[in-house]
């Protein structure tokens, strides 16, 4: 699935946001923000594909959601 020259993501795939901790999902996020900083940097022929980039960003975006969700649940606190 990924290029032979690239490392793998971070495996949260499986990974339930709801059901993990405050930490777990900013440590997830961090992890997973890292991986696709260094994969949209790298050279064309070393860069996993497209779509596993996507891929990857479409759980941060579970995640993200999560994060916000938490906070704006809190009081005194907006989603912003």
């Amino acid at each position: 699935m990924t290029n032979a020259k690239f490392p793998a993501p971070p495996d949260y795939w499986d990974a339930e946001p709801q059901m993990m901790t405050a930490r777990e999902l900013r440590e997830a996020l961090e992890d997973l923000w890292e991986w696709v900083d260094r994969a949209e940097s790298v050279h064309e022929d070393q860069a996993p594909p497209i779509r596993l980039i996507e891929d990857v960003r479409t759980l941060m975006r579970s995640i993200i959601t999560e994060r916000v969700e938490r906070h704006s649940e809190e009081p005194g606190r907006t989603a912003e």
